[in-house]
């Protein structure tokens, strides 16, 4: 692209920790928090459009790294915190459902103004398990 700028986004947060007991207890596999993390896949302008609109493209994989059936349901990103004035166009994201063992793309957009060369990007997500209990990723939104 012209101008070779280089776009760089970090993925932070989504640390979760599953738990169970052993044997695994049929109530307690389904009620626990699932153990989540996400990484980052592809970094780019979708279009030349995007790039003069400075809108980045951020392709996301969140895996369910749970070994009991810890399904994470109604996954949505709420919110993200950036560097150097970056901002996340599409807050809200909703990713469904995240099957314990499995993963789930999901795409973000990031307005990138000129002249940021890389930016820090903390993601901030929320989550059900299969009795209705609401669990944070990436810590409460400032």
């Amino acid at each position: 692209m012209a101008g070779g700028l280089l776009a760089l986004a970090v993925a932070l947060g989504l640390g979760g920790v599953g738990t169970a007991s052993t044997p695994p207890d049929p109530v307690s596999c389904y009620c626990t928090k699932p153990a989540l993390s996400l990484s980052q896949n592809n970094v780019y302008w979708e279009s030349y459009a995007a790039y003069t609109d400075r809108i980045l493209s951020v392709d996301f994989e969140v895996t369910n790294d749970s070994t009991n059936i810890a399904n994470a349901h109604d996954m949505h990103v709420i919110g993200t915190v950036n560097t150097n004035g970056v901002v996340s166009t599409d807050m809200g994201r909703n990713i469904n459902v995240v099957t314990a063992g499995e993963c789930e793309l999901f795409t973000m957009k990031y307005n990138v103004p000129s002249g940021v060369s890389s930016f820090r990007s903390e993601v901030h997500a929320e989550t059900q398990d299969q009795c209705g209990n609401s669990y944070s990723y990436g810590g409460p939104m400032p």
